[in-house]
């Protein structure tokens, strides 16, 4: 699959780059970038992006992110009102409360995140394959697991819209409108949240426990390509599922996340992400585009397991003709299993390096 801009090119004739207004909003919200970085779109591959202006060296901190001035349930201007109905905003993604974070401040002309919107100026430009016609989808991705995961997601979205959007809205009158937060916005607005949030990683002791954190939005990281090669990498610290009480989270709006170097970068080089160990058909699915072939080292193929059992029940020759009909490279078995078309399947990931692996939809 070849790859696809995560972020669409200005059209000409368009509007004024938006950038310089949001890098003032950064320096007034205590987002601090260090000199021997710049954002542009010139020499990035894809949309927005990170370069390098002076050589790096591994572990150099490019940029900190004060948690005030992340986007989440706990700093929109509504979040007494999420904190209050928290229990009927729950639902199977866990996305709720951030999205309808995301539809008042999207729409709401003071909102204080009006710069960092400005550079999305329509969320319709996304390239997921849940805004491709259904013909298409069906035809370009048969057997990717890509259509049946968007059917999935579809449903999810008007179920979660029908049931815990609009009643929370016709509760408060007086912040939504069904007419302007409508459904067709809030999947654009589910698109933005697959593409672009984050989501901090549990601690191991928690991780049975604990549901995953909930999703936020990271200025200035989420400019950020992505290549399984990244060179660079977010640290939290403290965690949110350290700020549970009101005294704890009001400290930890004051600390930062950080994007460090994880290796050296040469001038005019790119700096890239990792939204983590990722599929070409995952990345297609959750962000709109995949990397092209050789680089995507953490890229799989998803074998049914009706195919592994005839295999498995034919002589070995015969298995190895099987694996031999599919062209792949020398491949090794993971210890995860996944779910593909509503049938179980066995994820075979070609051999390469381990990054972080996240919750679908979000970066590490």
């Amino acid at each position: 699959m070849a790859s696809a801009p995560k972020r669409p090119k200005a059209a000409a004739g368009s509007s004024a780059d938006p950038l310089p207004a949001f890098l003032a909003w950064c320096g007034r919200v205590g987002v601090e970038l260090s000199p021997k970085v710049r954002l542009s779109r010139a020499g990035a591959v894809a949309g927005y992006g990170m370069l390098a202006a002076q050589e790096l060296e591994e572990g150099e901190v490019l940029f900190s992110v004060p948690r005030s001035a992340l986007l989440s349930q706990h700093t929109s201007a509504i979040q007494h009102l999420l904190r209050e109905a928290q229990e009927s905003l729950q639902s199977q993604s866990g996305w709720v409360p951030l999205l309808l974070a995301l539809l008042h401040e999207y729409t709401a002309s003071n909102s204080h995140w009006q710069p960092y919107f400005s550079l999305w100026k329509d969320f319709r430009s996304l390239d997921h394959p849940m805004f491709w016609p259904e013909e298409e989808r069906t035809r370009l991705l048969q057997g990717t697991g890509i259509p049946e995961a968007v059917e999935k997601d579809l449903a999810n979205i008007h179920l979660e819209y029908s049931s815990i959007i609009l009643p929370f809205m016709q509760a408060h009158p007086t912040i939504f409108d069904p007419k302007r937060h409508t459904l067709e916005l809030y999947k654009q607005l589910v698109a933005f949240v697959m593409a672009y949030s984050f989501q901090e990683p549990l601690e191991e002791e928690d991780e049975d426990e604990k549901g995953p954190n909930p999703p936020m939005m990271v200025p200035v990281a989420d400019i950020l390509n992505h290549v399984a090669n990244h060179n660079a990498n977010l640290e939290y610290s403290p965690r949110w599922d350290h700020c549970s009480s009101e005294s704890l989270l009001s400290l930890c709006l004051q600390q930062c996340l950080r994007m460090v170097t994880t290796q050296p970068v040469s001038k005019g080089q790119e700096i890239f992400n990792t939204y983590g160990q990722m599929a070409n058909w995952q990345l297609l699915h959750m962000y709109g585009f995949a990397e092209p072939y050789p680089g995507n080292t953490n890229d799989t193929a998803d074998i049914q397991m009706v195919t592994v059992r005839k295999a498995a029940l034919q002589p070995r020759a015969g298995f190895a003709a099987l694996l031999s009909s599919k062209q792949a490279p020398e491949a090794k078995p993971s210890s995860s299993w996944s779910q593909s078309s509503g049938t179980s399947c066995a994820s075979w990931r070609w051999w390469g390096r381990k990054v972080p692996l996240c919750s679908a939809g979000m970066r590490c």
